[in-house]
């Protein structure tokens, strides 16, 4: 399983912002499953409103888990 960590991901809009890192990521792998890791916050924030702006594509959050200052999420992607 591809996994892609968003830790170090710049916080702004940028090149580097997690959520194009997810779309990057979703063109890189095409169709499967995901394991993507963010901090708590702003990242968390960020996946959970990506996959929901995605829903309608077919991307869904199959997971989530709390690992100290991370989670760990499960994703779709169509």
């Amino acid at each position: 399983m591809s996994e892609l960590d968003l830790t170090q991901a710049d916080a702004k809009c940028s090149t580097d912002s997690a959520s194009v890192r997810l779309m990057k990521k979703w063109l890189e792998i095409g169709e499967g499953d995901i394991k993507v890791v963010a901090l708590k916050g702003i990242q968390t924030d960020v996946v959970e409103m990506w996959a929901q702006a995605m829903r309608d594509k077919g991307v869904k959050i199959l997971g989530k888990q709390e690992q100290g200052d991370r989670v760990v999420y499960l994703v779709h992607l169509p």
